[in-house]
């Protein structure tokens, strides 16, 4: 009777729903990116700030170092005079000396650190160079904790957890649409010899297994999603209290200690009374070595402050 030929054409689609729920968890996917690339952003401008805090820091204790190497050499030159005229004996030389040397090593070591950072910057900034020879930090803010804790729980991290919650539940009404009958439509045409038949056909397929816990894995996902919403929000607000209680430490601290300087004796008279014989020489060197550690203190007191403070302000960058 001849060859049969067969030939049908057919177009399956899901119900309409289907296609509005992919639409919404498109965006929210773009959503997400966008709010990850907020938070990587945060993060280097944050960087670059503590950099610029750290290289003050340098800057501020290379110039503490150059006014405690200058008086190191100048007691020195005034422990050899001693010498010579038989007023102190070589312990005492060997004294200054150690002294001299060992704030000579302190400063070497400090360049070394300041060429560290000025490579993390050049590194940061993608080959640009940025010389920084700022010698004081800015004054600290003031910082209320509410609308800090505020700005917190509706930036971009409380964001991006709220939309993994909101891509769970599109994925599961997604899942659910796709549990919807699906419609068919299509055109056929077969052939015998000199016999022809066409026509269209139009069809609907229900889904009966397929993809059976589909809906009950994303509904579980849903759950996670505002467990994990929930404990970041509350890891982020006791992590972010916990800094402010640091934060009003070290303002104390930087508070007293900085009275507690003004009210001491400075190196320079320090080095005047020694000369001039109303302290001795191993008084010298256990008071201005005391002193000009608590200076270090104060400086390294401030930049932990400015740093601190910087890590808290990150969230309106």
């Amino acid at each position: 009777i001849g060859n049969k030929i067969n030939i049908v054409v057919k177009q399956q689609v899901d119900f309409p729903s289907s296609y509005a729920h992919r639409s919404k968890l498109k965006k929210i996917r773009i959503s997400r990116a966008e709010l990850e690339y907020l938070l990587v952003r945060q993060d280097v401008l944050s960087a670059v700030q503590c950099l610029w805090i750290e290289q003050v820091h340098l800057n501020q204790l290379s110039m503490l170092l150059g006014e405690r190497m200058e008086q190191a050499e100048a007691i020195k030159t005034h422990v050899e005079t001693m010498m010579e005229l038989g007023e102190v004996g070589p312990l005492e030389y060997s004294q200054a000396n150690l002294m001299a040397a060992s704030v000579e090593g302190e400063y070497e070591e400090l360049q070394s650190e300041r060429e560290n950072i000025r490579l993390a910057l050049l590194e940061m900034t993608g080959g640009t160079l940025v010389e920084i020879r700022d010698t004081s930090f800015p004054d600290p803010v003031i910082i209320e904790a509410d609308s800090l804790l505020a700005a917190y729980r509706s930036g971009p991290g409380a964001q991006l957890h709220e939309r993994s919650r909101e891509e769970k539940l599109s994925e599961k009404n997604l899942a659910q649409s796709q549990h919807l009958p699906k419609l068919s439509a299509g055109s056929f045409s077969e052939a015998v010899t000199t016999e022809a038949f066409r026509g269209f056909t139009v069809g609907i397929s229900v889904p009966l297994w397929e993809n059976s816990q589909t809906v009950k894995t994303a509904h579980a996902a849903i759950v996670q999603s505002e467990a994990e919403l929930d404990l970041y929000l509350y890891d982020q607000e006791k992590e972010v209290r916990q800094k402010l209680t640091s934060l009003e430490s070290l303002r104390s601290r930087v508070e007293k200690l900085e009275e507690a300087l003004d009210s001491a004796n400075s190196l320079d008279l320090l080095a005047s009374s020694m000369e001039s014989g109303e302290i001795s020489l191993s008084e010298y060197f256990y008071t201005s070595d005391f002193y000009f550690r608590n200076q270090q203190l104060l400086l390294r007191y401030k930049r932990d402050l400015l740093t601190l403070e910087a890590d808290l302000m990150k969230i309106y960058l």
